[in-house]
């Protein structure tokens, strides 16, 4: 891909320039790259209240992170206002079409993260994620952390897609049927982190603080709040390589690190999909039934909440 620019949306504005420094990787590159994914990052992206990581120098200099949608950000872009606790509002960007994607690639984004809700109906998720958080570079430990957790999963019978992060980690994620509120979402998720956690409490924790987590992975279940994000799939990340968060088949765990697919090696991993013949999940069944398996091991979910000061 090196030195050709596809682009087909946008008129791209200084392509030439090097947006991967360690790489080569130019503007009109990853504009390019963001055209040939914008189609399967749709179904996860569209719709929803967008948070986006920019690089108008490239990831060489410091980037910022942006929610708001000013006046004069692109048209290819809806607008959804929402109110703040401390008064004011966030008008987020929502993207409707695979043009918008192009288009905030050519103002500099790298990273696109949303919440697992979209904004017609943000008080039921349509998602659920766990995101594994691994001492850096402990990618055996998170590896077993993922195959961990699966297996709780896999119990309740509920089948996820593994997803790496482009970053230190992994994603587990299961589609929803939009039915439960929020609060059962992440309390389902909660409550099973909790049982993976207590099943192998010297891989795995619940401690929101890196000083109380010591050498374990940390589950983060909070990535279901309403307003909470999560990267989106096929969203590259603003690191040497220029990796990828891609969906991996499970058998791929123990190959394939969590920023082991970089932006040059995605290709046919577009067609092959493991999301796409996803069945979507009944949460309020699953909900139930953790419950009931919390009650049974003796787990309060309470005795967490010191983890979240």
């Amino acid at each position: 891909m090196h030195g050709v620019s596809y682009a087909v949306y946008v008129k791209v504005s200084n392509a030439d320039r090097v947006v991967f420094p360690d790489d080569g990787v130019t503007k009109g590159e990853v504009v390019a790259y963001y055209e040939s994914v914008a189609d399967y990052m749709l179904p996860f992206l569209a719709g929803r209240a967008l948070t986006v990581e920019r690089y108008p120098r490239g990831t060489g200099a410091k980037g910022f992170m942006q929610k708001n949608a000013p006046e004069h950000f692109t048209d290819e872009i809806d607008r959804h206002e929402v109110p703040k606790e401390d008064g004011g509002t966030t008008v987020y960007p929502v993207v409707r079409d695979p043009g918008a994607v192009a288009a905030f690639a050519n103002l500099g984004v790298i990273t696109f993260h949303v919440p697992p809700s979209t904004v017609a109906d943000e008080w039921h998720p349509d998602w659920v994620i766990w995101d594994l958080d691994p001492p850096a570079g402990a990618f055996a430990l998170v590896r077993k952390a993922a195959a961990h957790l699966r297996e709780v999963l896999q119990s309740f019978g509920v089948e996820t897609v593994l997803m790496t992060s482009g970053s230190n980690g992994y994603h587990l994620r299961a589609h929803l049927d939009p039915v439960a509120d929020a609060e059962m979402v992440a309390k389902a998720a909660r409550g099973v982190s909790a049982l993976a956690a207590a099943a192998h409490p010297d891989e795995m924790t619940l401690a929101f603080r890196k000083a109380d987590r010591g050498d374990r992975v940390f589950v983060d279940w909070l990535r279901n709040a309403p307003y909470s994000t999560s990267v989106v799939p096929w969203s590259l990340r603003a690191r040497p390589g220029a990796p990828v968060a891609v969906p991996l088949a499970w058998d791929e765990l123990d190959a394939i690190d969590p920023n082991g697919v970089r932006m040059g090696d995605v290709g046919d991993r577009l067609s092959r999909d493991p999301w796409k013949d996803a069945t979507r999940l009944d949460l309020t069944r699953f909900a139930g039934e953790v419950e009931a398996a919390l009650e049974e091991a003796g787990i309060e979910l309470e005795q967490f909440d010191r983890f979240r000061s």
